[in-house]
């Protein structure tokens, strides 16, 4: 339940009898007791509580008959973070066109589970996230849309924040690189700049760029309490401006995470090796370099279509040497030869 919500529990309850609420923040442990108190519970009431022949439509709920007619039916309108979520999108559509040949429809379920569970495995098998990231991505998940609680200018998803495994693999080129000064541009709601604070030396710092004020001030917020939030440094401003403000002081960083709005990357990447403020040896890490699988699927969004201008570029730059890594929306590490 929480992975399929985004880190998000949303287990629903009576409050009180006849209406519904949810619950978000409950332990582990303490939902499996309430779980076992409710059966207890139940035991008690005609039928062990099992309703008589209840009829999902009268209260307002999708007849299950069309689950059993197409499991895959809730897969056609997951929202697309990924290129693996486009598959899935697709394989679900294709099942519903297949319904009348059963081992079709069973292969591309098993398609679906495999394609599903790569994710799911590859952050099993990582190291886990700290408390105070896994915090940020359980207030991230219940936001759902900043929009709704903040005034912010454009619509920010909670879908956007970084994930366990990009912010566990940022924390490993940190170590692995001995970095010290880390530049993240595209603050959301703290996670990267927590994850990459976690890994740096006690000495060291990440500067965070912020457009959205109010987002900056939830991701303040978010970390306040971590014993590394004295490493972090906060600007809100547009990524552009704020960059040449710090290539004025001729700050240069040893890792840069490029994080931002995809129309505009290409030109925050140009600045950056321009100015120096990506150091020669230095690493700039960027997301979402496959942007929903849009080029894949020969269907360029705006940010589809800056995600590909960028890496175009970084192919055609003969100071760097990159890979693209096939993780969540796309993830590439550009290593800054001269």
């Amino acid at each position: 339940m929480v992975e399929k919500r985004g880190g998000n529990l949303c287990a629903p309850v009576p409050k009180p009898l006849g209406r519904c609420g949810y619950i978000n923040d409950i332990s582990r442990e303490q939902l499996s007791q309430r779980l076992v108190e409710y059966k207890e519970l139940c035991a008690t009431y005609p039928r062990a509580g099992l309703g008589v022949e209840p009829h999902c439509v009268e209260v307002g709920l999708e007849d299950p008959q069309s689950k059993k007619e197409n499991p895959m039916k809730a897969e056609e309108e997951r929202f697309v973070v990924t290129p693996l979520d486009r598959a899935v999108v697709s394989l679900a559509k294709a099942c519903g066109c297949c319904r009348s040949d059963k081992k079709a429809r069973a292969n591309i379920a098993d398609a679906q589970n495999i394609i599903d569970g790569l994710s799911s495995m590859a952050t099993k098998y990582s190291t886990q996230p700290s408390a105070d990231l896994q915090r940020i991505t359980l207030e991230t998940a219940k936001t759902k849309t900043l929009a709704e609680s903040a005034a912010t200018t454009r619509l920010m998803e909670a879908e956007m924040t970084s994930g366990q495994l990009e912010g566990q693999l940022l924390q490993l080129l940190v170590r692995f690189g001995k970095v010290k000064t880390a530049l993240d541009i595209g603050t959301f709601t703290g996670y990267s700049a927590l994850a990459l604070a976690e890994a740096l030396p006690e000495d060291g710092q990440v500067v965070t760029l912020e457009s959205e004020a109010d987002c900056a001030r939830i991701a303040v917020a978010n970390w306040a309490n971590s014993l590394h939030a004295k490493k972090i440094a906060s600007q809100v401003g547009e990524a552009g401006a704020l960059l040449t403000n710090l290539a004025a002081k001729t700050q240069a960083f040893d890792l840069v995470f490029l994080d931002v709005d995809k129309p505009g990357s290409l030109s925050l990447y140009q600045l950056l090796m321009d100015t120096g403020l990506l150091r020669v040896g230095g690493l700039l890490v960027v997301g979402n370099t496959m942007y929903k699988g849009e080029e894949i699927a020969g269907e360029l969004s705006e940010n589809g279509k800056g995600a590909r201008a960028l890496n175009e570029a970084l192919l055609a730059d003969d100071r760097v040497s990159q890979v693209m890594l096939p993780l969540r929306d796309g993830f590439s590490l550009v290593h800054r030869l001269c």
